[in-house]
């Protein structure tokens, strides 16, 4: 078996739960994700199986939507609803032209650090694990992309907002910003992904409904989001072993599938000094 599902995640389970219960249903060892989700999150979740997982790498990158809530005048550790408050202040109850206002001052290119409960790595260890100890590190900041921010609704002390935004970026902190430029201290309450580049919520399955007539075939999926050149049998098969390409591939872009007639991805290619270099074959 190889292939994607797209899984509509649910509340309070983890993207590794997702995995370790699709591994467990068909019997099989290799399955991953791209772009995790928090447990508290709900939507989309790109899970590979098979041959599969070695072309996450090809969808990491993608932009991703999603729909939040933001709970005005109080604060956690994790900047949502998983942890318990440690702040609270009176809201600041600001104008709905004020909130456009600061939305439209975060759009673009910044920095941005990763909160302390994050699966980010300090010297070999998970943020969070340190943060369940007490303890807090200086973290690099991260380039980010804010594209959009549209408010959906403002009631009472909570806002809620679509955005569109980079690899990488947590819309956790970007909460805990918007109260911040409002006078206020805020957290999010509710967290739905749901697009991933091309890929949409709305095409997803529950995990209840996982089964093999559900999988979608890789070609399918990567052929959205990366060019792909179709070879011969034999410069696939070179391919799937590392041959180097250079005047044979007709597409000069940074990052090439190699499939076979049969369309079967057989290699991920990368272009650099005038050559395609393998950067993985797939058996």
């Amino acid at each position: 078996m190889n292939g994607f599902f797209l899984i509509d995640k649910k509340e309070g389970w983890t993207s590794r739960d997702v995995v370790t219960k699709i591994s467990h249903i068909f019997h099989i060892k290799k399955v991953g994700h791209s772009g995790t989700l928090d447990p508290f999150a709900t939507g989309l979740l790109l899970v590979s199986i098979g041959n599969a997982t070695k072309l996450n790498i090809c969808l990491e990158g993608l932009d991703k939507e999603y729909i939040a809530t933001l709970k005005l005048g109080s604060r956690t550790i994790s900047g949502d609803k998983t942890n318990e408050i440690i702040e609270e202040k009176e809201v600041i109850r600001p104008t709905k032209e004020k909130i456009l206002e600061v939305f439209k001052q975060l759009l673009g290119p910044q920095k941005q650090v990763p909160p302390m409960v994050s699966a980010v790595r300090y010297k070999g260890q998970k943020l969070f694990h340190l943060a369940l100890q007490g303890i807090e590190v200086d973290r690099p900041s991260r380039d980010i992309n804010i594209y959009e921010l549209e408010l959906l609704n403002f009631k009472d002390d909570e806002i809620t907002f679509k955005t569109k935004v980079s690899k990488g970026t947590y819309i956790r902190v970007l909460g805990e910003e918007i109260a911040k430029k409002l006078n206020n201290i805020g957290h999010l309450i509710s967290l739905r992904r749901t697009k991933v580049g091309p890929f949409n919520v709305e095409n997803a399955i529950d995990i209840t409904e996982v089964s093999k007539d559900k999988l979608i075939d890789s070609y399918e999926i990567l052929s959205k989001t990366t060019p792909i050149e179709i070879v011969n049998d034999k410069d696939a098969f070179h391919a799937s072993h590392g041959l180097i390409f250079d005047e044979k591939l007709s597409m000069s872009r940074d990052i090439v599938l190699i499939a076979d007639k049969e369309k079967n991805i057989r290699a991920i290619y990368k272009y650099q000094d005038g050559k395609f270099i393998s950067i993985r074959g797939i058996n």
